[in-house]
This record gives structure tokens, sequence and C-alpha cells, in this order.
């Protein structure tokens, strides 16, 4: 699958305007539901480059890390601001030092990676790089985009890649007998390759985007990210959902 279908771009258009049974979610409740990170303070970012970091509260202070990242990758080590994003703000810890080496080199050099297998690792250093065209697709993305689809009834839906995650309400969501990717191709979803999620993901969002002109890719990644958890509630509660 190349494009996105008008469907799937439908859909989260009503998504992130807070629309219909998407009321309090979305970018005009971005802001407010975003909360990063979840335990802890803000983690330090100035020795990586010579930058001001944020005040006030945390969703302030990671729109200031977005505003300055693509500066502190150029000016910074590479290889640290990796292991820092990944592992310090990303709170991704389990990467092998020799993963994350591989990641910073191949980045640096123009040779994105994007394949499934560790897309929630490097996908945070393509964003940090260059959130105007990158954008990070983890276990909460996947379970919202997912979501969306089955919250809106789409028949003919598409069916995003879930990864492994560690939320218990997120894993509750996804052992549901219709959330499960065999029942959603089952039911007339469309297939998006595993090795082809993470562009199909990003087209999708820059076709969104081109539909919401103020919005920045970074704050629809952010929303997806913020939401996961209400959306998964929702369709759990949803009487009808068993009918999808």
């Amino acid at each position: 699958m190349d494009n996105p279908p008008k469907q799937l771009i439908d859909s989260l258009l009503s998504y992130f305007r807070g629309e219909d049974r998407f009321d309090g979610l979305g970018l005009p409740n971005l802001s407010r539901n975003y909360e990063w990170p979840k335990r802890g303070n803000f983690p330090s970012y100035s020795h990586l480059a010579k930058v001001n970091e944020g005040t006030g509260d945390n969703y302030a202070k990671n729109i200031m890390l977005k505003e300055q990242s693509p500066r502190i990758w150029k000016d910074g080590d590479k290889l640290e601001v990796s292991k820092w994003v990944i592992a310090d703000w990303g709170g991704i810890k389990g990467n092998s030092a020799a993963t994350v080496a591989s990641y910073a080199s191949a980045i640096s050099e123009g040779h994105y990676p994007d394949e499934i297998k560790g897309v929630a690792s490097y996908s945070k250093i393509l964003s940090f790089m260059d959130p105007s065209e990158f954008a990070i697709y983890d276990a909460r993305v996947a379970i919202s985009l997912n979501a969306i689809q089955l919250l809106r009834g789409d028949k003919n839906g598409t069916a995003f890649t879930y990864l492994p995650g560690r939320n218990t309400k997120l894993q509750t969501f996804r052992k549901l007998p219709s959330t499960q990717r065999r029942a959603l191709l089952q039911s007339g979803w469309n297939a998006v390759a595993a090795n082809d999620c993470y562009n199909f993901y990003l087209n999708t969002l820059k076709q969104v985007k081109s539909e919401l002109v103020a919005a920045k890719l970074y704050e629809l990644e952010m929303s997806l990210f913020a939401d996961a958890e209400k959306l998964a509630d929702r369709y759990i509660e949803a009487p009808q959902r068993e009918q999808v």
C-alpha cells in the first residue's frame, strides 16, 4: 500500500480536530493531555549543545526541545545525542551500545532505517534530527492509529503494526478479539507490510498535515502518543466494539 486511503485520512482528521467521539482529545487538547516524562524530572540536555532548556511544565519543555532539536543534532556529538534521545528522554534502556551506535552512524550518513525492527528507537533519533520530516512511531502511536479507526467504525480500515509495550491498559486493548491484526484483516481491513509501516505512517501524517495547515508534524505525533490510553479505554468501553 503506497498512498493512505481517504477513509483513514478522514478518521484521523476527525480525531485530530477533537470531533464527535473524540471530544476532549486531539490537537485542541494536546497541551492538557500530553505528559512526558511520566515520572521524574525532565532530563537535562544543555550539555549536548549550546541551547537554552525550556521552562514551565513538561509539555512546554517538550515543545522547546522539539524546536531546538535540529540544532542540537547538528552541533552535538551524534552518538551522545542518540544515546540521550533514546535512553534519557525516550526511556528505552534495553538497546545495546552497538545498536545505538549503528543507528547514529547510519542516520548521520543519510542512510535512514525504515524497517519495523527498532523503529521505536531509531524513529526518535530521526524525529530529533528533523521533526518537520520524521515522527516517532512507538507502541502508543500504533495503538492510537488502530483505535481511532475502530472507534469510527471503519469497515475498510488500515491495520498498523503493533509494537511491544509494557502498558497494561494498552495490552488489554491489543488482546481483545476484535483488535488483533488477524481479526482486523478478516473483517476487511487493509494490511500494511510491517517493514513498510514506518514510511506509510509518515506519508499518512504528512497528508493529514496538508489538511491541518497550522499543525506541525510533531504535534500530530505527540497527540497520538498522549491519547493512546484514552482511545483504548473508549473502545474497550464501547458497547458495540465486538461488532467491528
